[in-house]
This record gives C-alpha cells, sequence and structure tokens, in this order.
C-alpha cells in the first residue's frame, strides 16, 4: 500500500482545476510536513510512483522547493533517475518532460544546484539525441543564477553545439540560448537550417 498516494491522490487530482489559490497552497504545505515528518517512508513512496502519473511528481517538486535544505539531494537524485530511466524505455521525452518541473528550483541559492547544473552538462555529450535536446533546453535556465561557479565555461560548450554536426542540436541550441539572451554577439541561424527548420519542424523536446 502506498500511503502517499492514499493520503493525498484526491486532492492531487484536482489540483489543477482547482482555483482556490489556498487550498493549493494547503495541500503544497501537507505534501512537505508529511515529507518532512518520515523523510525514508516517503523517497520510498514516491520512487514508486514517480513516473505513473503527469500529476502527481510536479505537485510533489514544488511543494519540496519550499525547503531545499532538506531536499535538495531529492532533486540531485531524481534527476539521476530521469536521464537514467530514459535511456531505456521506448519514450523517454515522457520521461524527460519531467526536467521543466526543476523551474521551481533554478534561481536557488544552495549548493546542491550546483550538482544539478554540472549533471546536466555531462549529458550535452550524450549519445541519446533526445537526452541532448532536453538537457539543451533546460539547462540555460540556471545560467543568469550567479551562484552556478562555472557559467562561462558552460556557456562556451553550449555556443560550440551551434557547430553540432546534427541540425537539430543546433537548432535546438540557437532556440534556448536565444530565449535567455545567451548567443554569441550577431549570431543568427544560418539559412540551412532555416530550410530545415522549415522542412521538418522544430526539433521535439519533450
Amino acid at each position: 500500500m502506498n500511503y502517499f498516494t492514499s493520503k493525498f491522490d484526491k486532492r492531487i487530482n484536482s489540483f489543477w482545476d482547482n482555483p482556490n489559490e489556498n487550498e493549493k497552497q494547503s495541500l503544497l504545505g501537507d505534501i512537505l510536513r508529511y515529507a518532512n515528518a518520515s523523510p525514508k517512508s516517503f523517497k520510498s513512496e514516491i520512487k514508486e510512483i514517480q513516473f505513473d502519473d503527469l500529476s502527481r511528481l510536479p505537485i510533489v517538486l514544488e511543494a519540496l522547493a519550499k525547503d531545499t535544505e532538506k531536499w535538495g539531494q531529492f532533486y540531485c537524485d531524481l534527476l539521476d533517475d530521469i536521464i537514467e530511466t530514459a535511456k531505456v524505455v521506448k519514450q523517454p521525452n515522457k520521461i524527460l518532460t519531467y526536467l521543466s518541473e526543476f523551474a521551481y528550483i533554478e534561481k536557488d541559492e544552495k549548493p546542491f544546484l550546483q550538482t544539478i547544473v554540472d549533471r546536466k552538462v555531462k549529458e550535452l555529450n550524450s549519445e541519446f539525441i533526445e537526452i541532448k535536446l532536453a538537457v539543451i533546453r533546460t539547462l540555460p535556465n540556471y545560467l543568469d543564477n550567479e551562484n552556478i561557479k562555472n557559467r562561462k565555461n558552460i556557456i562556451g560548450k553550449l555556443h560550440q553545439l551551434l557547430a553540432d554536426p546534427n541540425w537539430k542540436i543546433r537548432v535546438a541550441t540557437f532556440k534556448s540560448l536565444n530565449y535567455e539572451n545567451l548567443l554569441p554577439v550577431g549570431y543568427k541561424l544560418n539559412y540551412r537550417d532555416k530550410l530545415l527548420k522549415l522542412a521538418f519542424g522544430e526539433p521535439e523536446v519533450f
């Protein structure tokens, strides 16, 4: 029996359609208190269900973001789970979409965030294009955080991907860097890549 789902599923299922912000915040607070009351059991329960349903994990991550002093490592461990699971499933983008839920901690000042960023940087060399594209999509979001020590080096690595042999990587990198105003000065997408994007559409990123 999963006690987390028994206790919270009814409220979680109505979370996104609930117009009452106070009730939403109450649920987030209750989840955090539940997690803090028995961290070991909570982690085990979430591990069982973390990729089962698209509604639970985003809400859990929003709740835990309120106490990253205690739960920062949870995000690091989950990131590893997401990446490693994406390598072995038939539809990796269904797993990689959870990377977007890390938006709750992008501005955090605690040291665990450096671990998150460094793990993503490692996957810029991934042989799995879905993972590489997902990292390209999400990594620049962290780079206006002054607590990230190797920002300039990471930006340099992303700039190199603008010349990647794979057009999907080039186009996705351009779009992601452009959104965060991190492109090299005066850089524009070349004519060939514009045609490829027009012909085949934007590269699918979860």
